[in-house]
This record gives C-alpha cells, structure tokens and sequence, in this order.
C-alpha cells in the first residue's frame, strides 16, 4: 500500500509471564520489571517470526522517558528510527520496562506512540484496543453509549469520557489513549482508536475508510522543536508528585491539565526573542 509502518508493542511482561509458567509473584514493580526482562526477548522473537514470512526484517528500539526528556537522546533515537525506514527495516518500539519504572506504573505505550509517530515523521497513528473506539459513555455499563466517529478538539468533557478503564494484563487504557491522540494531533498526525480484532482494521485505516474514531489533526501544526516540548514527559515527572496516582483518576485529570497549561506556557515565545524557533 506504499506506506512505512512504525510498531508499538506491549506484551512483554504478559509474554514472560507466559514463557515461566504463570509463576505466583509478588504483586510488586520488582516483579513487573522481572516479568519484562524475560518476556521482552520472547515479544521481539515473535514480531520477526511473523515479518520473515513476508521477508521484511525487524529492528528493536527500546526507549525510555529520558530519551523524550533529553534533546540530544531524542534525536539520536530519530535518526536511528529514520535510518531503520529508510532501510526497509520495520521498527519494532517498547518502553524498556525492565528499568523504566515510572512507565511500568502507569502505562505509557500509548503515549510512546506518539512520540514515535512525531520521531517517525509519521502523519497517521492508529491506536488498537479491545472497543470500537471512543464512545459516549463506557458501553460495556452503558447500552445506550454511542460511538463518536470523529472528534476536531479534546477538552476536559472528552477526557471524562474516556474514563479510566484498564486492562487486566496491559497497564494503558482510553485515559492514557485519550492523552496519546492529542499530544499526536498537536504535531499534525490523524490518529485513530479502533478495535485490534477488527477484520483487516489497518488496512481500512491506511486507506481513509471509516473506523473506529478519528481524532483530527489541527490545521496548524506545531515546528519540530515545539513538538519534542509539547511531546516529551514533563521535566521532574514524578508521576505520584505531580498527583498522577493510579488510585485516583480524578488527580490524573487534573494533573494531565496542569501538564498541558505548563507545556502551552513553553510554548509561547520570550519578549525578548523577536523571532520564536
């Protein structure tokens, strides 16, 4: 279909729990980050199994909040990212759970692909899950929940939509997609929220047919520099600090609009500089 994929993968701490046998752990990061290192091998294993049926080879790139953070790091891992396509090679993005703490806690794939759809260039991301798409009120409680096909803006009203619904094996869920779609959109990428088990659901995506909701892009996207700001983890981001406690959605509510306030402050230009990069 003449288009350049970029995967962002969970499963590892799933897949090593698989691989030891459902071993009974502590309920503990240390566990989680045990998990993780076992599984990650065995995830990768499995991505260049299916792609060697096509002949097409898989590059893993493992990264971690402070290669978002780091202005220098972040670039490197562009470049690397940019020289995998350019090389027909299929990236294959993880957070490195086994030591990447806070991204273990609080799921952060989601919003990893958005930062790899801005490292990639990208100007689509399609977000897969187990529902539909975005809907009106959580359909799983709600018969009368309708799905919302498209959306122009996220507001506040549209994050208390989403809720805080999580998987029992992943650590994300339509909160963390929610933030993801509009972190990408500020960059000018479409982004999509569909169902992964969706009969031939990327390919209807690629080719602009209806599915799922799509999040559009805003017609004035952000420069490259304002998007590695806008995009990256806030600086000091203690996630519990800055009232982000998976306990208590209505925090992570009121901490994901502080951080946004905060970047849109970045943002805007200095009086004293005349000519804002």
């Amino acid at each position: 279909m003449g288009h350049r994929i970029v995967i962002v993968t969970s499963g590892a701490i799933a897949a090593g729990r698989e691989h030891l046998g459902y071993p009974e752990l502590p309920a503990t990061i240390a566990s989680k980050q045990l998990l993780a290192a076992v599984g990650q091998s065995r995830l990768i294993q499995l991505w260049e199994q299916l792609f060697s049926i096509y002949g097409i080879h898989v590059g893993q790139m493992l990264l971690t909040r402070a290669d978002m953070e780091d202005r220098e790091r972040f670039l490197n891992a562009r470049d690397t990212l940019r020289a995998l396509l350019d090389n027909s090679i299929v990236p294959v993005i993880n957070e490195n759970d086994a030591v990447a703490t806070a991204e273990i806690k609080v799921g952060d794939n989601d919003n990893l692909s958005a930062l790899a759809a801005i490292l990639a260039g990208a100007d689509k991301l399609l977000l897969l899950t187990d529902q539909p798409g975005l809907f009106t009120a959580d359909p799983r409680s709600n018969p009368q929940a309708e799905l919302i096909k498209d959306v122009y803006g996220i507001d506040d009203a549209l994050r208390a939509i989403a809720g805080d619904s999580v998987s029992g094996l992943g650590t994300g869920g339509m909160g963390t997609k929610l933030q993801a779609a509009d972190v990408a959109c500020r960059a000018g990428i479409d982004t999509i929220i569909a169902a992964g088990n969706r009969p031939d659901v990327i390919g209807h995506a690629m080719a602009g047919l209806p599915v799922g909701t799509c999040f559009h892009a805003q017609e004035s996207p952000l420069e490259n520099r304002k998007r590695w700001i806008f995009g990256a983890p806030p600086a000091g981001g203690n996630h519990r600090r800055c009232g982000r406690d998976p306990g208590d959605p209505r925090k992570r509510q009121l901490a994901i609009a502080k951080r946004d306030q905060n970047r849109q402050r970045q943002l805007l230009p200095r009086r004293s500089d005349p000519h804002p990069q």
